[in-house]
């Protein structure tokens, strides 16, 4: 396996491992397994505990899994169907993000300088 997605999943299962156990529980246990066999033993990530899990630095990758894994696993019903919105207000922010600053950019061209 990539040794970049190995690591991703090191820090994954040392995030999991906080979760509180009825919540940690709620994985099913091939994902956990797969995560534990294929993560990199010889990385060592640590969660600094004087700051918040937004605040960590985390790769994009690892907050991908985790999430995948929080949607799928974690949460209720009604919490997925909030975080379904929350995403898709996310995307629909970012996508007009991009169309206005290309529009800034066709109306004022970049100048060449000498």
């Amino acid at each position: 396996m990539d040794s970049e997605i190995s690591k991703r999943f090191t820090e994954v299962y040392e995030i999991l491992k906080y979760l509180p156990k009825t919540d940690f529980e709620k994985i099913p246990k091939n994902i956990l397994n797969f995560i534990i066999e294929n993560k990199d033993n010889n990385y060592t990530w640590k969660i600094d505990k004087t700051k918040k899990l937004y605040e960590q630095k985390l790769n994009n990758d690892t907050i991908a899994i985790l999430s995948y894994i929080n949607m799928e696993f974690i949460v209720t019903d009604e919490q997925k169907q909030y975080l379904k919105k929350l995403y898709a207000y996310h995307e629909y922010k970012k996508e007009n993000e991009k169309k206005d600053n290309s529009n800034y950019s066709d109306i004022f061209p970049k100048e060449e300088k000498n």
